[in-house]
C-alpha cells in the first residue's frame, strides 16, 4: 500500500476552499431554496448497488485469513454486493471468488500487466464471480514498477490497456464483461496519458480525500477535472477512496469522523453520477494503532465495527429493494428553516415510498488540532404538497428504527447533523410508480442472490449516460439503468 499527500496547490485553502464552495454552490441543489417544482427521484437501490469495498483475500496473517467466520459473514452484514482485488493465480482465491458469488457478491479485478490471454482464462473460470475487469493500479507510482514490453508509465500503461481491452472484447465469452481504466496514484497524472475512451468502458478513480478534509472537497476540481482529460466521454467509477484512522498521522481521522464522513462520500459521489464507488478497505490489516497504511478498515483488526460500517450497514438495510425495476417518480415538497448547508438526496421504492436523505456538508473533524468538532443540528422543517400515510425519520448511525414518527402529516420538523439522516414518506400506493415491461410480463426476480447484475454497455452507451448534470438537483436524477470513483493504496 503506498499512501502519500496530493501537491500541496491541491491540498491548502490557497485553492479549493474557495474553487470548491463556489463550485459546489453552482453545481449541486443543496437545499438553499423551496423548491419550486417536484423533485426526480432515483431508485433507492441504485445507491445501494453503487456501494462496493476492497479487499485483500490472499493476505496471510491478517483478518483476511478468516474467511468463513469474518470475512464472508460481515460482507453479508454489511449488505455490499460489489467487491474489488488483485487478480491472484491461486485456486483458493478462485473458490472464496465462487463462494462469495454464490451470494450476490461479485468482483472486479485488477489486472496490473498480467498476459491478456491470462485476463481472459482468468474470466472465464471465474465466469459468475467475476463482474469487471480492471486495468493496471496506479502504475504511475514508482514504487509498483510498472513496465509493459519494456515501457514504463505512461506509454506501457496506455499500451496495456488497449491491448487488454482489445483482447477482452474479442472473445465472445468475455466481451460482455465491463473493463475499466487504470487507476492514477497522482490524478494529475491521468493528463499525461492521453484519451482513452476507445480501450475501456468506464473511467477510474482514486479520489482519497485530502489532510482529514471533508469526503468531496477536491472531487470538483481536481479529480473529476484530470481523469475527465483521459477519458471524457465515459462513466465514472472510484475504484478506491476513504480515510485511516491513524490520528497521529497527518491524513488520519478519528472513527467517529470517519463514521459520519464516509457515508457522506458515498452519497457524494452518487449525487455525481459516480456509477460505483468501491471504499479503502474492509479491515484493518494490522493490530498495530500507528500503522496508518492498515487501519483503513470498516472494521478493527479483531472484526469489530467501527462506526462506518454500523452506518453503512443500516442505510443498505433501510433502502434495498434487490432485483425492483420501475420508472422512479418526483416528490412536491420543500425546506424551510436553517438549510444553509444542508444536501439531500431523493430515492424511492416500488411501492411508492421516499426516502430523502439529509445531512450537513460541514466539517466535522479538525485536522489542526487532530479533534473531533461538535457540530450542531440544523432545526428544517419538510412540508408535503400531499400528505403522506406516514413520515418517519431514521439515524442509520443508531438503528433501522424510526426515531420519530408522524401519521397522515404534510409537514415534519427534522433535526439534521453532519451525517445522512433519512426521512421516510409513506405513500401506501398513493404514488406508486410505473412498472418497467419486465415487471409488467412477471420477469423480475427479487432473490437476493441476483441482486446485482453486472454492469454491460459499451463505451458508445456510455455516452448517452455519463454526463455530470449542472442543473442543481438533476444530479440525483440519472437513468437508473446506470445504476447495475491522492492517496493512493496498493492492492
Amino acid at each position: 500500500m503506498q499512501l502519500k499527500r496530493m501537491p500541496c496547490q491541491f491540498s491548502r485553502a490557497s485553492l479549493s476552499t474557495f474553487a470548491t464552495a463556489t463550485f459546489t454552490a453552482l453545481l449541486f441543489s443543496s437545499t438553499n431554496s423551496a423548491f419550486a417544482a417536484p423533485v426526480p427521484a432515483k431508485s433507492a437501490d441504485s445507491f445501494v448497488d453503487s456501494i462496493g469495498v476492497n479487499v485483500h483475500l490472499t493476505y496471510g496473517g491478517t483478518p483476511y485469513e478468516r474467511f468463513e467466520d469474518l470475512i464472508k459473514p460481515k460482507l453479508k452484514e454489511l449488505g455490499i454486493r460489489h467487491i474489488r482485488d488483485g487478480a491472484y493465480q491461486e485456486e483458493d482465491f478462485f473458490h472464496k471468488l465462487k463462494s462469495l458469488a454464490a451470494d450476490g457478491i461479485k468482483a472486479t479485478l485488477i489486472f496490473s500487466g498480467n498476459p491478456p490471454t491470462e485476463v481472459i482464462a482468468t474470466a472465464k473460470k471465474l465466469t459468475g464471480a467475476i463482474e469487471a475487469i480492471e486495468g493496471p493500479n496506479e502504475s504511475d507510482l514508482e514504487v509498483f514498477n510498472f513496465t509493459h514490453k519494456g515501457d514504463k508509465f505512461p506509454e506501457g500503461t496506455r499500451k496495456y490497456q488497449k491491448e487488454m481491452f482489445a483482447a477482452v472484447k474479442s472473445d465472445t465469452a468475455t466481451k460482455n464483461l465491463p473493463v475499466v481504466l487504470p487507476s492514477m496514484g497522482w490524478g494529475e497524472n491521468a493528463d499525461k496519458m492521453g484519451k482513452l475512451n476507445s480501450a475501456g468502458d468506464y473511467c477510474n478513480l482514486h479520489s482519497y480525500p485530502n489532510i482529514g478534509q471533508p469526503p468531496t472537497i477536491d472531487l470538483d476540481t481536481y479529480f473529476i477535472p484530470h481523469i475527465k482529460n483521459m477519458c471524457d466521454r465515459l462513466p465514472m467509477w472510484a475504484t478506491e477512496t476513504g480515510y485511516h484512522n491513524v490520528v497521529s498521522h497527518e491524513l488520519g481521522i478519528s472513527e467517529l469522523a470517519a463514521g459520519k464522513y464516509i457515508p457522506r462520500l458515498l452519497l457524494g459521489n452518487f449525487k455525481r453520477n459516480i456509477v460505483r464507488t468501491y471504499l479503502y478497505e474492509l479491515v484493518n490489516q494490522s493490530s498495530d494503532p500507528n500503522d496508518d497504511q492498515s487501519n483503513f478498515g470498516l472494521l478493527r483488526f479483531d472484526g469489530s465495527p467501527k462506526p462506518a460500517f454500523t452506518a453503512i450497514k443500516n442505510m443498505n438495510s433501510l433502502l434495498k429493494e434487490p432485483g425492483a425495476k420501475f420508472i422512479p417518480q418526483s416528490l412536491d415538497y420543500e425546506i424551510a428553516g436553517d438549510k444553509q448547508g444542508i444536501e439531500s438526496v431523493l430515492l424511492q421504492k416500488s411501492n411508492g415510498d421516499y426516502y430523502l436523505i439529509l445531512w450537513q456538508e460541514t466539517r466535522s473533524w479538525d485536522n489542526d488540532s487532530k479533534k473531533d468538532i461538535a457540530v450542531q443540528d440544523k432545526k428544517i422543517k419538510v412540508s408535503l404538497k400531499n400528505s403522506a400515510s406516514k413520515l418517519e425519520v431514521y439515524d442509520p448511525t443508531k438503528s433501522t428504527s424510526a426515531q420519530k414518527a408522524e401519521t397522515g402529516a404534510k409537514a415534519i420538523d427534522i433535526s439534521v447533523p453532519d451525517y445522512p439522516v433519512i426521512l421516510r414518506v409513506a405513500t401506501h400506493g398513493a404514488n406508486q410508480p410505473s412498472l418497467t415491461q419486465g415487471q409488467k410480463q412477471g420477469t423480475t426476480s427479487t432473490d437476493n442472490k441476483s441482486q446485482s447484475p453486472s454492469v454491460q454497455f459499451s463505451p458508445s452507451d456510455a455516452d448517452s449516460k455519463q454526463s455530470t448534470s449542472t442543473d442543481g438537483e438533476a444530479l440525483v436524477e440519472i437513468e437508473d439503468e446506470t445504476s447495475s470513483q491522492s492517496e493512493s493504496v496498493e492492492n
